[in-house]
């Protein structure tokens, strides 16, 4: 047969139509916050303006806007003409040296080759889980916490397992119910601080306490810190990774938030591993 010829429909198949299946990954793939949101319908109050309260999006209401100096550095990048290849798998080596210089202090210090830039925090969390997690292990979340953490672990066959957070105790960790939930299958622990939907941020002693767990049970913690010294006055922020000498931790944080442009899907992952205890595949 030669290239120009074309195949002849099959007159039995006339009129068929097949159903192509869903995947399993997609299958176990629900977000519970977008399935709500997504499929409201409000009749709003025809005299009364509604406020959406429904995802932390800090520009929807147009009195935070980012500064000057983001749109500045934006539009020299776009017109350099330098950056419109494909970029390195964990992103140029400048930006991710930017990155290293905004978060590296004398007790965490972080190189570019610490940082791997993401399509923002939701994806670090992704490849944290899926780097660290095999199909049939288990991941520690909060509870209260982001859904997403588990949306992202069951799509890859990983379980979820919560550990309490203590509402009379400005919403720490139970450190007992955490522990208890530890199994020869547990593969990490997730701390997100300051934490979504609860605002509690951590003192000191309260994240050496979690420190001290984790390493007891030799697991490395995925620190989701979105919030990152988004505090109010009087309070203290501590990245982990300034606290621990021992325990690996995947930092995950990104532009979304502190710097008001969530839309530009702009994250990263800080690996600390002063002991080396990740494989080279990590």
């Amino acid at each position: 047969m030669s290239s120009t010829q074309t195949t002849m429909p099959n007159p039995a198949c006339k009129g068929k139509t097949s159903t192509v299946r869903a995947s399993e990954f997609a299958k176990s793939t629900f977000n519970p916050i977008r399935s709500i949101v997504d499929s409201m319908k409000l009749n709003p109050h025809p005299d009364k303006h509604m406020i959406a309260l429904s995802i932390g999006d800090p520009t929807i209401f147009g009195n935070l806007k980012p500064h000057e100096t983001i749109i500045e550095a934006i539009q020299k990048s776009i017109s350099s003409m330098l950056y419109n290849g494909y970029a390195p798998t964990p992103g140029y080596k400048d930006a991710r040296q930017a990155v290293a210089d905004y978060y590296t202090i004398s007790e965490a210090p972080v190189t570019s080759e610490d940082v791997i830039l993401c399509s923002g925090c939701s994806h670090a969390l992704d490849l944290c889980i899926s780097a660290i997690a095999s199909r049939g292990q288990n991941i520690l979340m909060p509870r209260p916490g982001f859904s997403i953490y588990r949306t992202l672990a069951t799509g890859y066959g990983v379980n979820t397992k919560p550990y309490n957070l203590l509402p009379e105790r400005g919403w720490e960790a139970d450190l007992v119910h955490m522990e208890s939930q530890i199994d020869k299958n547990t593969a990490a622990i997730v701390v997100n601080n300051p934490s979504n939907p609860c605002g509690s941020v951590y003192d000191k002693t309260h994240l050496l306490d979690i420190l001290a767990l984790a390493e007891r049970h030799s697991l490395p913690i995925i620190a989701d810190e979105i919030y990152d010294f988004f505090v109010f006055k009087g309070e203290t922020f501590y990245p982990l990774a300034t606290l621990s000498k021992n325990v690996p931790i995947l930092t995950c944080s990104g532009l979304t938030k502190r710097f008001l442009v969530p839309g530009w899907r702009m994250g990263w992952i800080l690996i600390h591993d002063r002991n080396n205890s990740f494989d080279p595949e990590v």
